[in-house]
């Protein structure tokens, strides 16, 4: 043996293993495509929010949906063509559409959910206001108008 214990054979180039070249750059790769599908798939959460604040058509939606797609999209590819040359991994797109399913297994229902209830709370607190401020609008202007009429009276 190298060391001079008899019958173990250490070999402490092993330990001291480096990554293969080029696998950094592929894990890292992995790891942001994870983490633009997590990032995607928040964002459509997010106008799922504004669609349940502001319920709205299909035409509408559609549009939506073909606006983010194409946002997504340019982005994704905008970001391939940087990082890799243009040259479009199996891995990526796993690694993206893996995130997206993180998101949705992890927190994306939960999210929508207490997002829901909040927003439902919140139209609640907004019809209360402004049916007070309403109340009082029409209270001010009954005062004004028996004002001007008592005015009108006591005037020959």
């Amino acid at each position: 043996d190298k060391n001079g214990t008899p019958g173990v054979l250490v070999r402490k180039d092993i330990f001291n293993m480096k990554p293969v070249e080029g696998l950094e750059l592929e894990l890292a790769l992995l790891g942001r495509s994870l983490l633009a599908g997590i990032v995607f798939s928040a964002i459509y959460d997010g106008i799922r929010v504004i669609r349940r604040i502001f319920p709205h058509g299909i035409i509408w939606t559609s549009f939506e949906d073909l606006l983010y797609w194409l946002v997504a999209g340019s982005w994704l590819f905008l970001k391939v063509c940087q990082v890799n040359n243009g040259i479009i991994r199996g891995y990526m797109i796993l690694g993206i559409g893996a995130g997206a399913l993180l998101y949705h297994a992890l927190c994306g229902k939960r999210i929508m959910r207490y997002l829901t209830k909040w927003i439902v709370w919140l139209k609640k607190q907004l019809k209360r206001w402004i049916k007070a401020v309403t109340i009082r609008v029409k209270k001010l202007h009954r005062n004004q108008e028996t004002e001007n009429e008592e005015k009108k009276k006591k005037t020959p």
